[in-house]
């Protein structure tokens, strides 16, 4: 009988210590797996479109680690890839380049931003200031993103309705 009442007991106590957990969540899987999905939503021109690799270019930071991951995946009809830019590097080929904090935009990657080049550009919260197709954005505990629509267009780059309707 003591046995009985010292395990009721215990499951009592448990039941009221019992809080929520919360699992933490990877801030830069989150923002690769966002940025995976806004590829999946673009329609690049069908010159970009033909090829079977989409080429995802970032740099050395945790954000590039992340997108790493997703190597070899496909995306509609094309095959995730990611290329590494070092400084000074020139993202010609890129169909997603991705600026944040650790990629620093030398002249070669102003001119390609400057240039209406198929070129999907996301800039991360901890990216410098400057233009972009997609800005991810940190609200307190949540992450959203804006999109430059006329960039896009600019671009030449079509955006799902749906994508747009998830935006800011």
């Amino acid at each position: 009988m003591r046995r009985k009442l010292a395990a009721l007991c215990i499951l009592a106590v448990a039941a009221c210590l019992r809080g929520t957990v919360y699992a933490q969540v990877d801030l830069f899987s989150l923002e690769a797996a966002y940025i995976f999905n806004f590829t999946a939503f673009t329609e690049w021109p069908s010159t970009r479109a033909a090829s079977t690799s989409l080429m995802i270019c970032a740099g050395k930071g945790e954000i590039g680690a992340a997108l790493a991951k997703l190597e070899g995946r496909p995306v509609a009809t094309r095959t995730w890839h990611l290329r590494t830019l070092s400084d000074g590097a020139n993202p010609a080929g890129c169909d997603v380049l991705v600026i944040d904090g650790s990629l620093a935009v030398s002249s070669v990657i102003k001119s390609a931003l400057s240039a209406d080049s198929p070129l999907l550009v996301v800039r991360t919260p901890d990216a410098p200031e400057g233009p972009g197709v997609v800005l991810l954005v940190r609200q307190g505990d949540q992450l959203r993103f804006d999109i430059d629509n006329s960039e896009a267009a600019r671009r030449h780059l079509g955006l799902s309705s749906k994508l747009l309707r998830l935006a800011r």
